[in-house]
């Protein structure tokens, strides 16, 4: 992934509502012209309607859309299974993960699959690297901070295997392999394909039209778990992306995107080839409008076509980390989004000193490429900025990253300061905010129209899937040093391009905060 900063561009400015036509020219909405496809990415009017989605998200939420307010007591289906799950049908996943990852030193083992084909032991230990729960915080108000520490009060991603013609349900919380009721069985299917299904109605509905874009997040983030889960146990991983029927895939598993699903993805675990009928599922009115126009969208934006042609292989190493001494189980259980007392949301932090190794190995770590020529042709629009302070060797102020590495060094004092200011939880009585404390902020940024001009509507979710993968590369590196990585969409995207002094046409799309947490108690681990 190649990353650069350049100053960023701002929905709702009159060239950021600009609608481009096929060559630079806007086309009535509703004409012949609007509705006449470009080839082969959406129509205009598609378009149109996407830049409006991103924008009620981001420079525009405060303007057409209240800003989300959680209320613990209105009910989702976080924590719920799914209905044809069976939770008295299944077994348990094997014990001895944490001990197989004592033994391999961080970052060993970040290198290309050239292992045997994954026995059932050897798959069991990939699934509670990739996903298992690692512990219990007794204080923690919302949910216990998994492995993928990004939409921390609700995890929105379901695993599934596709298991030669068996379909199975992985229960993260109970470590175990659950069967599926109902499951249409796949003849003459072999090896085992890992598919994972967000779910919208798994984020409270305050949430909103966010909840669209925070489930293809977490869908990136579970997808770099998976692919180092892979690579540490030597299992050939393939993403499937575009997904070939993913109605059918979608009733596969025994779920349907017009209930509140987003379409699956499908990772194929060393050679697998998995079979499944074309879909029939049918949008439906769910009585919640902000949900339906998330369905709309996810339908709209998924990715189309013929599959990307077969590539060398990606999202492997070896990367130029230096480590920290720390063993891979011992990052893994430092993956953490931040902690607080009880009763207080937010998270809390102290200014602490860190080597230039913690900077150089989180982007070594973030700029690993994606698992799929299409999403690496994303990559090639996200241009980072990092903010630090306290880094030896390192000077204070705005840093550019291009072509993997850090140039152009902006002096501003106080930034961190300012982008606390401009987070959107911000310190009150009954939330505190440690972005002023902050080592690291790293902001992620895409032109837009750029990027839905090349791409089309895809993109969008493209785009989300991903700033999760790089982002979860910043939280191993920020968890190798002691630090909590809080990633974000929580700020005010006008205020931040500003003081980031952005180009024009960049939008803040994506955030990890990184920095040396001040609140701490005894936890109850959780590992197998």
């Amino acid at each position: 992934m190649s990353l650069t900063l350049e100053r960023g561009a701002l929905p709702g400015t009159a060239e950021a509502r600009r609608t481009t036509a096929p060559h630079g020219t806007e086309a009535p909405h509703g004409t012949a012209e609007a509705r006449r496809p470009e080839a082969p990415h959406g129509t205009v009017d598609e378009l149109r309607e996407l830049r409006r989605f991103a924008f009620e998200q981001g420079a525009g939420k405060a303007f057409v859309a209240p800003g989300p307010q959680i209320d613990p007591s209105i009910g989702t289906t976080s924590g719920q299974l799914p209905a044809a799950v069976r939770p008295d049908a299944g077994r348990p996943l094997a014990l001895g993960t944490s001990r197989l990852l004592r033994r391999t030193p961080f970052p060993t083992g970040l290198g290309p699959a050239d292992g045997p084909a994954a026995g059932a032991q050897t798959l069991d230990h990939l699934l509670v690297t990739a996903f298992g729960l690692q512990r219990r915080e007794p204080s923690n108000s919302f949910n216990d901070h998994r492995v993928v520490p990004s939409v921390r009060s609700k995890f929105p991603v379901r695993p599934y295997l596709l298991q030669d013609g068996a379909t199975r349900y992985l229960d993260v919380q109970r470590h175990a392999l659950l069967d599926v009721e109902g499951a249409p069985a796949a003849d003459g299917e072999h090896g085992t394909t890992v598919v994972l299904a967000g779910r919208h109605t798994d984020l409270p509905p305050q949430y909103a039209l966010l909840r669209g874009p925070l489930v293809d997040l977490e869908i990136g983030h579970n997808l770099r778990s998976l692919y180092l889960a892979a690579q540490l146990f030597g299992v050939r991983a393939e993403l499937e992306l575009p997904t070939p029927e993913p109605e059918g895939l979608a009733e596969r598993i025994g779920i349907r995107p017009a209930e509140g699903w987003a379409y699956p993805v499908a990772v194929r675990l060393d050679g697998a080839t998995p079979r499944w009928r074309p879909g029939t599922d049918r949008p439906a009115p769910t009585g919640d409008p902000a949900l339906d126009r998330v369905l709309r969208i996810d339908r709209m934006t998924r990715p189309s076509g013929a599959p990307a042609p077969a590539a060398e292989a990606t999202g492997t190493g070896p990367y130029p980390v230096e480590g920290n001494g720390l063993s891979w189980a011992e990052v893994l259980w430092n993956r953490t989004a931040g902690r607080t007392p009880e009763g207080i949301g937010g998270f809390s932090g102290v200014r602490a000193p860190q080597p230039y190794a913690a900077v150089a190995d989180s982007l070594a770590l973030a700029c690993a490429p994606p698992p799929s020529p299409l999403l690496a042709a994303v990559a090639g629009h996200v241009r980072l900025t990092l903010c630090a302070q306290d880094v030896e060797g390192l000077p204070d102020g705005i840093h550019r990253v291009e072509d993997n590495r850090l140039t152009g060094h902006l002096a501003r004092p106080g930034v961190h300061t300012a982008l606390d200011s401009q987070f959107g939880y911000p310190l009150s009585g009954g939330n505190d905010c440690s972005v002023r404390h902050a080592t690291f902020v790293w902001t992620f940024t895409a032109d837009l129209r750029a990027l839905f001009a090349e791409l089309g509507p895809s993109a969008w979710k493209l785009l989300q899937y991903v700033c999760g993968w790089s982002a979860q590369g910043l939280v191993l590196g920020a968890a190798a040093y002691g630090m909590y990585a809080r990633p974000a969409r929580a700020f005010d995207e006008v205020r931040i391009a500003r003081t980031l002094e952005l180009d024009r046409d960049q939008t803040a799309v994506f955030q990890v905060v990184c920095g040396t947490g001040r609140f701490r108690e005894p936890m109850l681990d959780l590992r197998s």
